[in-house]
């Protein structure tokens, strides 16, 4: 490696356990400390660093007033000095390797200038719950979003400071999807993405079905902003209706996916796809005719 200077961007909104948890993980990375830093953007200022929080010696933590995950990647960006960036959530727990692999990964794969690393799920128990179960089929598939999109989630992504330079920052007016849209902007310019299978980094899988619910309202709010507002309820509705057909997709990716699954599991997911599906749908809905996104 040739001394590449690398940031860690990590934007985190009132999750300071989780993401003391993080922290710990990126102090004890196998790439020399000296040749990384580590930005963490707090984006509510009303929430400040709790007393007694172990910073590491690398790390500065600074507040975005504006809300909004990509709204606080963006201030990380324009501060760090890093010619690699380098972006995790402060609910990921990074492998120790996770830099050093990132960095030797885009050196010996040119010309990709952007990486999508490995996210494995963490379960509670070995009995997983519905929404672990629904997590297990369809959270974080990376490598389909590499191969298919071209794109990469923000949970495990590292770029090429001169792709930003290029492209400009994420769309911080989206509260979700800003990853996708920044992507397929990188994608479009002609900057190659790579699936890296050891850049890893462990995430909890969301276990009730209500945090599926949360995360599908704010899910299907950045996707009705990733076009534009609609201004005739006829329209908005016909949307609506197109949205609410049945995933038959998803049999597919339930199959092939959930293989060790039992016939009534892959029934709970299927079930569960469908009823997220539906919640996303009405969100995109309500937002295309001018409600604010959730950002929940």
């Amino acid at each position: 490696m040739n001394n590449i200077f690398v940031s860690i961007i990590t934007p985190v909104y009132n999750d300071w356990d989780r993401l003391a948890i993080c922290l710990k993980a990126l102090a004890n990375q196998s790439y020399p400390a000296h040749l990384y830093e580590i930005i963490v953007v707090n984006n509510n200022p009303g929430n400040a660093v709790p007393e007694n929080f172990n910073i590491p010696v690398n790390c500065q933590v600074i507040t975005e007033k504006k809300p909004g995950s990509y709204a606080a990647r963006n201030k990380g960006i324009l501060l760090s000095g890093g010619e690699i960036l380098g972006f995790t959530d402060s609910d990921c727990i990074p492998d120790k390797n996770w830099i050093k692999n990132a960095v030797e990964y885009l050196e010996a794969n040119d010309p990709h200038s952007r990486v999508a690393g490995r996210i494995d799920l963490i379960y509670k128990s070995a009995k997983l719950t519905p929404g672990e179960l629904y997590e297990k089929v369809y959270a974080f598939n990376q490598y389909q979003y590499v191969k298919k999109d071209g794109t990469g989630v923000t949970a495990n992504m590292f770029a090429y400071r001169y792709v930003f330079d290029s492209v400009g920052l994420f769309n911080e007016e989206l509260l979700s999807g800003g990853d996708y849209e920044w992507g397929i902007r990188a994608r479009n310019a002609g900057f190659d993405i790579g699936y890296g299978n050891e850049v890893i980094i462990r995430h909890p899988a969301r276990s009730s079905v209500t945090e599926l619910v949360r995360k599908a309202k704010r899910v299907g709010g950045g996707q009705a902003l990733f076009t534009y507002r609609l201004s005739g309820k006829a329209m908005a509705i016909l949307y609506l209706l197109n949205n609410l057909r049945p995933p038959l997709r998803s049999f597919r990716m339930v199959y092939k996916r959930g293989r060790d699954l039992s016939v009534p599991q892959k029934l709970t997911v299927l079930y569960i796809h469908y009823y997220l599906s539906v919640v996303t749908a009405w969100e995109k809905f309500k937002v295309r005719l001018g409600k604010l996104p959730n950002r929940a």
